[in-house]
């Protein structure tokens, strides 16, 4: 396969293409500042620090929204591979269990994990297989895509 047919898309065709990946941002920032608040509060009990560090919950929380957002929109975002070879199904079924995926409805496969959420499956989560003429057509996360080609090359 070319890899230079694997684009991604921008974070504005994102998050109109998945409206939950926004809320799963807004989750994970929440369950961060709840983590790292009961760290900082633990190590106020156990006197390792003489008051409870706020500044150091709000920095950390930041920190970390930091690496998530990266990791959401640009590491696994929103992509689309275009490619002109021809495919064989079972290839591509054992290519796609390879990178953690299975095929639950025809043409779409499903990861055995969610990657965003704890509560629910984003769209962009899942990779879409059409073909038309002699092109086949995937979208998915970015790196998930780029493992699939390495795979099937």
């Amino acid at each position: 396969m070319n890899r230079d047919t694997l684009k991604r898309f921008k974070l504005r065709d994102q998050l109109s293409e998945d409206h939950l990946k926004l809320f799963s941002l807004i989750e994970k920032s929440i369950l961060a500042y709840l983590l790292i608040g009961l760290v900082f509060i633990f190590l106020e009990k156990t006197g390792l620090t003489e008051v409870y560090l706020g500044s150091s919950v709000i920095g950390g929380t930041i920190g970390y929204l930091i690496i998530a957002i990266k990791l959401m929109y640009h590491d696994e975002a929103l992509s689309e591979l275009k490619t002109h070879t021809n495919i064989n199904q079972n290839t591509l079924k054992n290519a796609m269990l390879a990178i953690g995926y299975s095929e639950k409805k025809d043409g779409v496969y499903y990861p055995k994990k969610r990657m965003f959420s704890i509560f629910y499956l984003c769209k962009s989560e899942l990779i879409t297989h059409t073909s038309k003429n002699e092109t086949t057509t995937f979208t998915g996360p970015h790196n998930k895509l780029l493992k699939l080609t390495k795979i099937i090359e």
